[in-house]
C-alpha cells in the first residue's frame, strides 16, 4: 500500500508557523489585552455614567451639585449640574459665584447641548447684578452664536426688555419686530406684539 506524498504546501505552512509563531502568539496576546482593556474601560465608563446620573438626580443643595460638577468633570451630567448650580446660587443672591460657574461651564463645554442656555443664564445673572449693558451684550452674543437654538428668541425678547428699561424704545421696537418676523407662531411673537402695541401708545 503506497502512501501519498506529503504536499509541499504542508511543509511551507509548517515552516511559516515555526518561523513566525512567536510573533503570531505575541500579536494574539496583544489583541486579547487590548480587547480586554477596552471591555474594562467600557464597563467602568458605563458604571461611572450611571453613578453620575444617580448622584445628579439626588443632588438638591448647592454643595451636592458642586460635588457632581467636581467628581464628573467633562461629562454631560456635570454640565447639567453646572446650570442647575448656577440657578441655585442666583436664587441665594450669590451672583458672583453663579457667574463663575457659568463662565467655567461655557469655557469647558462648548459643544454641550445646553450651552446656549448657559449664555442666557449668564446674561440673566448680569441682569440680577444690575449690569444691564453687560447683560444686553451677553444676550446679543447668545442670539448671534446660536441663531437656530431654542434660546435665540429668548435672547432677543430679553434684549428688548433691557432696551426699554434703558429708554431706547426704537431699538427695542426693532428687536420685537425681528422676533415677530422670525418666530411668527411662537409665544415670543405674541409677547413681542404686546410690547409693540405698548410702544406705539
Amino acid at each position: 500500500m503506497s502512501s501519498e506524498p506529503v504536499s509541499s504546501d504542508l511543509y511551507a505552512s509548517s515552516d511559516f508557523w515555526e518561523d513566525n509563531k512567536t510573533k503570531i502568539l505575541a500579536y494574539g496576546i496583544l489583541l486579547i489585552v487590548v480587547l480586554g482593556g477596552y471591555g474594562i474601560y467600557f464597563i467602568n465608563s458605563q458604571r461611572k455614567a450611571a453613578a453620575a446620573k444617580a448622584n445628579y438626580a439626588a443632588a438638591s443643595s448647592a454643595a451636592e451639585l458642586q460635588a457632581v460638577v467636581r467628581d464628573y468633570a467633562g461629562s454631560r451630567v456635570a454640565g447639567d449640574a453646572s446650570l442647575q448650580l448656577a440657578d441655585k446660587l442666583r436664587e441665594e443672591k450669590k451672583y458672583g459665584e453663579a457667574e463663575t460657574v457659568l463662565l467655567d461651564f461655557i469655557a469647558k463645554n462648548p459643544d454641550h447641548p445646553l450651552v446656549g442656555g448657559a449664555w442666557i443664564s449668564l446674561a440673566s445673572t448680569y441682569e440680577f447684578k444690575g449690569k444691564l449693558d453687560k447683560a444686553l451684550d451677553t444676550y446679543q452674543q447668545a442670539a448671534t452664536k446660536f441663531p437656530n437654538a431654542y434660546t435665540a428668541p429668548i435672547a432677543l425678547v430679553s434684549q428688548g426688555r433691557i432696551l426699554i428699561e434703558q429708554k431706547k424704545p426704537d431699538d427695542a421696537k426693532r428687536i420685537y419686530e425681528d422676533v415677530v418676523a422670525r418666530y411668527p407662531d411662537s409665544i415670543f411673537a405674541r409677547e413681542s406684539m404686546r410690547e409693540l402695541r405698548f410702544l406705539k401708545r
